[in-house]
């Protein structure tokens, strides 16, 4: 049985979708940096293919469409996905998203568990706390006009500890 096999669709569409809401999640969790922090995100997504190759999850979530066309209608299909499910989750503040991730990266937790083999679990919840390093040291936040500031906000540092925690991380798995 392959990979993709041992997950229901909207088992493989919450995999293929959690990155992204954690860099989405980690962008907004403190002001500042927005176009660095999606373009960080967008970058440590696709760096999972070269980080974790030895990881058949990874590598088939990150699997290339085989052409133009179809690669189109995938993200069309995930982006109506996400947007349905925010709002059917009623998600209407930056708290309620921050929330929304949380609860996606402990259901995430479960299915990895249950359908994943360790070594695709842990591999994919180090490409998840890659992701929400990346975008969390894209920016400074605070400062003026580039001058001072900080690499890694509290509130940034408090939204990777929940993902960790989310995902069956001891707090601090992942430095920042």
């Amino acid at each position: 049985m392959s990979i993709r096999e041992r997950f229901t669709d909207d088992d493989w569409f919450l995999l293929g979708s959690t990155p992204a809401m954690i860099a989405a999640a980690m962008s907004t969790a403190s002001p500042g940096g927005a176009i660095r922090e999606m373009v960080g995100g967008m970058r440590s997504t696709v760096e999972g293919r070269k980080t974790h190759a030895d990881s058949p999850l990874i590598s088939e979530l990150l699997a290339r469409v085989e052409n133009w066309d179809a690669a189109r209608e995938k993200a069309r299909d995930y982006r109506e996905r996400t947007r349905s499910r925010i709002e059917s989750a009623g998600i209407d503040s930056r708290e309620a998203l921050l929330d929304q991730v949380v609860n996606d990266c402990e259901t995430v937790a479960d299915l990895l568990a249950e359908h994943a083999t360790d070594a695709d679990a842990d591999a994919y919840r180090l490409w998840c706390l890659d992701i929400a390093r990346e975008v969390a040291n894209a920016a400074k936040e605070g400062g003026f006009l580039g001058f001072g500031g900080q690499r890694v906000s509290e509130e940034e540092q408090a939204m990777m500890g929940r993902v960790e925690s989310a995902l069956g991380l001891a707090r601090g798995a992942l430095p920042a």
